[in-house]
């Protein structure tokens, strides 16, 4: 055990070396499924829609029907350099990078008719996970 707990302990002091690295950037809030709930084709209207969600990121223009587009992005990156060890020895230490990152992507979508009521709506992209693993590969 207490070998176990001395390499934890090495392996933190490694990391607390070596720059650590962890950055998490999103890019509005994401829209879940609960948010949409009250969206009803045929009744909702889009000033409903823009009252509940805010403004839409997109607006076009889809033949004579309105398309409302919300986006969400988020990109999660660890990145850990080595190099910074040897600094403690040397005055100009090079570059060891290790990194990761991982970006996703959502779009929820609500078309509208001529008098802006809603045709339909839907999620149009959908990334795999949001999980972010703290081993880089």
């Amino acid at each position: 055990m207490t070998m176990f707990m001395n390499l934890i302990a090495g392996t933190a002091l490694l990391f607390a070396l070596s720059g650590c690295e962890f950055r998490k950037v999103a890019i509005n809030d994401l829209i879940s499924p609960q948010q949409i709930e009250f969206i009803e084709v045929g009744k909702t209207t889009s000033s409903e829609v823009v009252a509940q969600l805010g403004a839409p990121d997109e607006m076009a223009g889809a033949g004579v029907d309105l398309v409302f587009r919300y986006q969400y992005a988020v990109t999660k990156m660890l990145r850990v350099d080595f190099g910074r060890i040897l600094q403690i020895w040397m005055p100009v230490a090079p570059a060891m990078i290790l990194s990761r990152g991982e970006t996703g992507f959502d779009a929820f979508q609500v078309v509208f008719d001529p008098r802006g009521i809603v045709r339909e709506h839907a999620f149009t992209k959908h990334t795999r996970s949001r999980r972010f693993n703290f081993w880089p590969f």
